[in-house]
């Protein structure tokens, strides 16, 4: 066989293995897939990577490019659902372009990986680099601007709660450590086997790592039925949780205030009972509707705030009403890093405007106001990431979801909200919030005791991604040991345990009120205590192997060299 023949023969390899580690995991995601499908999932990138026998950057990254992109792509196609103001669907802004750039970043990472494992001589430094970059790199996914920790690995067993309550110890990076040792363990079982032919030995290491998923399965299922049942004396409260089901595209800066409030003074009179101490929760952005936005300045005489201050005096004066709100700040000075600065015609002069996506605590005096705003924003929808260097060259892309094309103001630190009259302390968290687990864990740093999610997924319409933002829910559930009631605009508004079962729904795409008694407790766990301490391992190991490469590479390498 020829030289061009052959390398031709290891392209079409190549090609297919990039294709199959990208189908792989797709088929392993939530809310279809099998997440088995990820722990064999990388094996044939891994073979591409261990069949070059020196470094080749370039190479790696474009054959690892192929398995991202399809993977991005297969993962998150409910992205390409998203509209322009216009009606016409963001296919460019909301899907290629995230799903391209994320691709390119994990592309990189394996890349850099490949060229450590090539450039020290032991293969396995190669291979605890790899899980440390990854896990450095799904914790930087989680931190900085370009934020999209969507596809960081351990989300992956979402829909699977039983096999990961050992969440409530490593949060999801232990199972993006689990994921890598079990992919790692096969690549190194195949190419032993490739060396000395000793099927005995293939079949052994083979059943070790398949041992390590039935050996974590078993340990998590232990865990399962440990995990505290509910008990009659337990500490408990009464929430009410509203799904009003309104079309964000054709309906939500459409319908009137007052229609708005009719609407949900409805929903809450549905099922509660006067007298009772409640909590009643509504979705992210629900008020104040029509398009307008709040002043923070005199918020508590709002005509809208006091409308619902008033009800709950009347009908339920122990009651306290939780939901999403539309605010804005304006100052003359001391503004913030997302301030925009908007002319005055009338004292002729430039204030300079915040815009806030934030939850209100509504209690029936004025002094019963608390407010969250959101923190952890969407990139390229709530805020422009790294404004001062791409604004220049991209103008103003950001999408138009939540009614404005401003860049969003954020809360400094978390806000524990407080029942008035139950002194019950509650982690108000706001749709993409839910997806960051060490910042959910600093609320029960503040012993909070249970935790509500008020979310809109009804941008994506009829998709997966409102089950995987679901989903994912579980595992906040699960990593703090605490209840979960979660209010959707359009659903699936749900009560969660703490051992991330759903125990009862509204379906998506209607509207209804969910009525239900939930668990409180103000335990902490391990990772409440100590969060992401993984990732901080990580970092440091990442850094040392890398520094020891290069200088195992400029000096080391060639000292053997010279005395061999």
């Amino acid at each position: 066989m020829s030289s061009v023949s052959f390398t031709n023969n290891k392209k079409i390899q190549f090609f297919f293995c990039s294709i199959l580690s990208g189908f792989l995991l797709g088929l392993g995601w939530p809310t279809y897939g099998n997440p088995l499908c990820l722990f064999i999932a990388f094996v044939p990138l891994l073979y591409i990577e261990e069949s070059f026998s020196r470094s080749s950057f370039k190479k790696i990254f474009l054959w690892s490019f192929l398995t991202f992109f399809i993977w991005n792509a297969l993962s998150t196609w409910w992205l390409s659902y998203a509209k322009k103001p216009n009606g016409d669907f963001a296919i460019i802004e909301a899907y290629l372009i995230p799903v391209m750039l994320n691709a390119f970043f994990m592309s990189i990472v394996f890349a850099i990986y490949s060229y450590v494992k090539k450039n020290v001589e032991d293969p396995n430094i190669g291979y605890l680099f790899l899980v440390c970059i990854w896990i450095s790199f799904e914790k930087m996914h989680l931190e900085w601007e370009f934020s999209w920790p969507w596809l960081n690995l351990g989300n992956g067993f979402s829909n699977y709660p039983e096999w990961i309550q050992w969440y409530e110890y490593t949060g999801i990076l232990g199972g993006t450590l689990w994921i890598w040792s079990v992919n790692i363990g096969l690549i190194k079982s195949i190419t032993e086997y490739q060396k000395n032919d000793n099927k005995l030995t293939l079949y052994k290491n083979i059943f070790i790592n398949v041992g390590q998923i039935f050996f974590l399965i078993f340990i998590s299922n232990y865990l399962y039925l440990k995990c505290e049942e509910w008990k009659g004396k337990d500490e408990t409260a009464d929430v009410f949780i509203l799904q009003p089901n309104i079309d964000p595209y054709h309906q939500k800066y459409k319908i009137s205030t007052e229609k708005l409030i009719r609407k949900l003074k409805k929903l809450i009179d549905k099922k509660i009972i006067s007298g009772k101490k409640n909590f009643i929760i509504a979705p992210e952005t629900v008020l104040p509707g029509y398009g307008r936005k709040i002043s923070m300045d005199h918020l508590a005489k709002d005509s809208l705030i006091s409308t619902f201050r008033n009800h709950l005096k009347k009908k339920y004066p122990k009651t306290v009403f939780i939901t999403g709100i539309e605010l804005y700040a304006l100052y003359y000075e001391n503004r913030s890093k997302t301030s925009t600065p908007i002319f005055m015609e009338k004292e002729k002069r430039i204030q300079w405007l915040d815009i806030f996506n934030s939850v209100i605590q509504i209690g029936t005096s004025d002094d019963n106001i608390e407010i969250h705003h959101k923190s952890k924003l969407v990139p390229a929808v709530e805020t422009f990431p790294y404004k001062k260097i791409l604004f220049p060259i991209l103008g103003n892309i950001l999408l138009n979801f939540g009614g404005t094309v401003m860049e969003h103001g954020k809360q400094k630190e978390p806000i524990v909200f407080i029942h008035p009259d139950l002194g019950i302390k509650v982690a108000p968290i706001i749709c993409y919030e839910s997806i960051f687990g060490e910042y959910v864990s600093e609320f029960f740093k503040k012993n909070a005791e249970f935790m509500i999610i008020i979310t809109n997924d009804g941008w994506w319409g009829f998709s997966q991604g409102y089950k995987q933002h679901l989903y994912y829910a579980r595992l906040r559930a699960i990593e703090n040991r605490k209840y979960i009631a979660r209010s959707a605009n359009t659903g699936v508004s749900c009560i969660i345990d703490e051992k991330g079962q759903i125990l009862s729904s509204i379906p998506y795409g209607m509207d209804g009120v969910l009525s239900s008694k939930i668990r409180l407790n103000r335990k902490k766990t391990f990772y409440i205590k100590y969060g992401d301490y993984f990732a901080k391992i990580s970092i440091i190991t990442s850094i040392i192997i890398f520094i020891y490469t290069i200088i195992y590479r400029m000096y080391i390498r060639k000292l053997i060299l010279k005395s061999g």
